[in-house]
């Protein structure tokens, strides 16, 4: 490629980068003008209103978010380390709510199908509508992301034999966030994801120290020890769902780290994984906690976690998920 055109497209990636910059900062004008709208609405009680703006408030905020990020999320991809599929693979992300809803969705959604995409690991479906949760359908599908569902978005009886038959067919199953907030009358689901929200010590700002529990292990490898980040972190019910003896544990949280200590924390054993893996009728099945924050969705850290993660449920990447308690692995204790 000769000087000149070099020049010239670099002339070109600068101006669209000055384009998009102006983009921005006007949109971002126009969202503190909304916040301002949506609080005044409030005040007056104007609920329905409040709540119809301030959904354009969050997608003028993925849209900023997007292009202040996309260039950088894809020179990411191309840095990651990524396993070629064995065959060109097929993803549903499911994100249907009937309880409380997450603003990261959309967000998590596209960058989720760009990462897809960019990597070459697959190709993603993104859909609320539950009447796709069928026997044919999901017959199209290597793996199911549920991203960030809450309460019972797979309500009925026909939609649930799907899902569990998909399961049993030794296909793919990913959680991300709230996928261990909802279907709690659903013991075949609880018991494939392994764990049940029972509150949430570490809010949306709160900046979590991570422990990996195996810096070897290839799903998450990538996360360095002690890594930080910001998201809300849940903790899960000491039940038969959650066990060590089952599941293998990845990456949980370092206690010891700064404001780590928490009031509302309810487990006496210590014990609050972030991510992890299981094999369930045959399925390969990852979750992760992160998700809660649009950020975490521009977190080359998390996202290389997380394609890692979704390429062992789909069979890609070679993983041991020997339980935990089998090979000895316990939370780090507490200083």
């Amino acid at each position: 490629m000769g000087i000149q055109k070099l020049l010239f497209i670099a002339i070109l990636v600068m101006g669209l980068s000055a384009f998009a910059n102006e983009e921005v900062k006007a949109i971002r004008a126009k969202m503190r003008v909304m916040k301002e709208e949506v609080a005044t609405l409030k005040k007056a009680k104007r609920i329905k209103e409040s709540r119809a703006l301030n959904k354009q408030w969050i997608a003028l905020n993925h849209k900023a978010l997007w292009l202040e990020n996309n260039e950088q999320i894809k020179a990411d991809i191309k840095a990651m380390d990524i396993q070629k599929p064995k065959k060109p693979r097929k993803v549903l992300i499911y994100s249907k709510t009937t309880g409380f809803r997450h603003t990261s969705i959309e967000f998590g959604a596209k960058v989720l199908t760009f990462l897809g995409e960019q990597s070459g690991a697959f190709t993603a479906t993104h859909t609320e509508d539950a009447e796709m949760i069928n026997h044919t359908e999901l017959t199209k599908y290597d793996t199911i992301i549920m991203l960030n569902t809450t309460n019972n978005p797979i309500a009925k009886p026909e939609q649930r034999s799907a899902f569990e038959k998909f399961l049993a067919s030794k296909k793919g199953l990913v959680g991300i966030h709230a996928a261990t907030d909802c279907h709690k009358n659903w013991p075949e689901y609880l018991e494939a994801m392994g764990g049940i929200f029972d509150g949430h010590p570490w809010g949306a700002g709160a900046k979590v120290t991570l422990y990996n529990e195996d810096l070897d292990h290839p799903c998450c490898k990538h996360v360095p020890q002690g890594y930080v980040i910001r998201d809300e972190i849940y903790q899960y019910k000491d039940d038969k769902h959650f066990t060590r003896d089952k599941m293998r544990v990845l990456l949980s949280l370092d206690l010891n780290g700064p404001n780590m200590q928490k009031k509302n924390m309810k487990r006496k054993d210590n014990d609050y994984p972030v991510s992890w893996i299981r094999s369930y009728t045959g399925s390969r099945v990852f979750y992760t906690n992160l998700g809660h924050n649009e950020t975490t969705f521009v977190d080359k850290v998390a996202l290389q976690h997380m394609l890692s993660g979704i390429q062992y449920a789909l069979g890609d990447l070679e993983a041991d998920a020997t339980p935990s308690a089998k090979i000895g692995k316990l939370p780090k204790a507490v200083k």
